[in-house]
């Protein structure tokens, strides 16, 4: 039986899996933090107050890249509809990090109303929806959506501005 690895289940399997996957060793300090804080993360840089694209572990270069979607009411339904679908069981529908996937997840998703999230760039957060985190269940989405979809995703984490 051959198997084909593009579709609804395969998809599935993968956004299941992610969502189970445990964080490496090199977080579990990080994960502790966060358990005990309720905050994302509180590496050095973060217990510093510096909440930069760097203490996110993502480039300069990569921060800078602009949205070339603008922030539109389609572009936000668009990226509403995309969070729905592949999102909102990690993060929860109102991005506060807590879908029903989150409860078995460690480090917890990110709560996209914490000001720490808002505050890095538009490019930084493509950055992370594009190729995962390291240490956490966020999964690369680069080979599932578009690049015009991560950037509507992106103008529509935008609408949970603290």
């Amino acid at each position: 039986m051959k198997l084909r690895l593009i579709g609804p289940l395969f998809l599935v399997m993968f956004v299941l899996a992610a969502c189970a996957g445990a964080a490496a060793d090199s977080h579990m300090a990080e994960a502790s933090d966060h358990a005990a804080t309720g905050s994302h993360t509180q590496d050095p840089t973060h217990a510093a107050g510096e909440h930069s694209a760097a203490g996110h572990g993502i480039s300069a270069e990569a921060a800078a890249v602009p949205n070339p979607v603008p922030v539109s009411e389609a572009s936000v339904a668009a990226g509403q509809a995309t969070y729905t679908q592949y999102c909102a069981a990690c993060h929860g529908p109102e991005g506060m990090g807590d879908g029903p996937a989150a409860a078995a997840l460690e480090p917890k998703p990110a709560n996209f109303s914490e000001a720490h999230v808002q505050e890095l760039s538009d490019g930084a957060i493509f950055y992370v929806i594009t190729h995962g985190r390291e240490g956490t269940a966020m999964v690369a989405w680069e080979l599932i959506l578009s690049e015009e979809q991560r950037w509507e995703v992106v103008n529509f984490l935008r609408t949970f501005d603290p």
